[in-house]
Parts: C-alpha cells; sequence; structure tokens
C-alpha cells in the first residue's frame, strides 16, 4: 500500500509540474512573480505535497528560483541570458527538425498542416494564451517526430527557461498577429529538406526574437 501511495504521488507530482511548465512556456506566470505552495495546490484541487515536490524539481532544473525563506520565484531573464538560450535554441531545435524531416510520413504532415492551421486561427483571435498555447503544440510535435526523446526534453528545458519573457505580451499583442507562418517549415519537412527545414525554423526562432527585443530595449 506504501509504495501505491508513493507511485500515486509521484504521477501527481509529474503532472502539477508539466502544469508549471505550461505556465512557464506560455508566459502566463510573471518573471519575479512569488508562487505560493497552497493557492497553486488550491487552484488545481490537489494537496501541498505534489506541489512542493514539483517546484522543488523545476529548481533543481533552473526553472525556478528558491529563496532562504522557501518561497519559489519565477526568475527574471536578462537580455544576455535570452541571447545565449536562443543560440543554443538554434542548434538544438535544427537538429530537431532535420531528424524529423527524414521521418516524414503523409499521415504526419496532415497532422501538422491541422495543427498549423489552428495556430493560424488563434493568431487571428488575439488571444496571447491561445496562440503561444498553439504555437507550442505545434513546434513540439514536429520536434517529437524526430524520435529523440533526449533532444525533446532538453528543447523544452529551454523553453521553460525563456518562457515567462512572454508575459509582457499580456493581455494581447499587435506583435504576434504578424508573427511566423509555418508554410516553409512544412513544405521542407514534405519534402525532406533538412537544409530548408533547418533554415526555416532557425527564420522562426529569429522572429520571435525580433518581438521580444522591445522588452529589453523598454
Amino acid at each position: 500500500m506504501l509504495d501505491l501511495e508513493k507511485a500515486q504521488r509521484t504521477s501527481l507530482t509529474m503532472q502539477v509540474e508539466a502544469s508549471l511548465k505550461n505556465a512557464l512556456i506560455i508566459g502566463a506566470l510573471k518573471p519575479g512573480a512569488r508562487l505560493i505552495t497552497k493557492e497553486i495546490a488550491d487552484q488545481l484541487g490537489t494537496s501541498i505535497t505534489p506541489v512542493r515536490e514539483a517546484l522543488l524539481r523545476l529548481v533543481s532544473a533552473g526553472a525556478l528560483n528558491a529563496t532562504p525563506a522557501q518561497a519559489f520565484l519565477v526568475p527574471l531573464v536578462s537580455h544576455e541570458r535570452y541571447t545565449e538560450i536562443n543560440l543554443i535554441r538554434k542548434n538544438l531545435e535544427a537538429m530537431a527538425v532535420r531528424a524529423a524531416s527524414q521521418k516524414m510520413t503523409p499521415g504526419k504532415l496532415n497532422e501538422l498542416r491541422v495543427l498549423a492551421d489552428a495556430f493560424h486561427e488563434a493568431v487571428k483571435t488575439g488571444n496571447t494564451e491561445l496562440t503561444l498555447q498553439s504555437n507550442r503544440v505545434f513546434r513540439f510535435t514536429v520536434y517529437h517526430y524526430a524520435e529523440m526523446p533526449t533532444l525533446v526534453a532538453i528543447i523544452e528545458q529551454l523553453w521553460v527557461r525563456i518562457g515567462p519573457c512572454f508575459n509582457y505580451l499580456y493581455p494581447s499583442s499587435a506583435d504576434l498577429t504578424r508573427g511566423h507562418d509555418y508554410g516553409d517549415l512544412l513544405t521542407a519537412l514534405e519534402n525532406r529538406d533538412e537544409k530548408a527545414a533547418e533554415q526555416a525554423i532557425c527564420r522562426t526562432i529569429d522572429d520571435g526574437a525580433i518581438i521580444l527585443e522591445k522588452q529589453f530595449q523598454s
């Protein structure tokens, strides 16, 4: 029974961690914000223990900061840190799309087209959270097609670290309506063109950086 309870708690911890990661990635949590364990537990409808364990896991991963008073803080992201992470992302995400391009099938392409359409529809709504969420789903579906789970986990960790930057786009941002188009990437994947896929994803990362640069210049 004790082993079962431990397994259930571990499962809850992973669910809470996934929720918090997603909130960080889409910028739903403001840089510098203090995360209250009980408040998160109440919002998610769970006990304090798995929430605290999830927060500690995110601290260990460098996604959150911990204070001597045992508070958890969403980190501030400096311009230098953002630039460094984007440089790393270009290399790793390029690796992922190159691998994915060689594993494309008509079924996978159809799924990606549906997700790309969903992203473009989200952009039209002007809903920042929906737009960023749809973008994440599309991109990580592509990366999962690389069939390199360790690579995808590292890419996710990098997204978690820069995600709080997107908070300045809330509640809505006209910049997102002029965001990137995934047509070039989809064409490259359809043609199994590794080089074109790499160039397309790097352009996409650069497009996002142009939007975020305004945050650091203000």
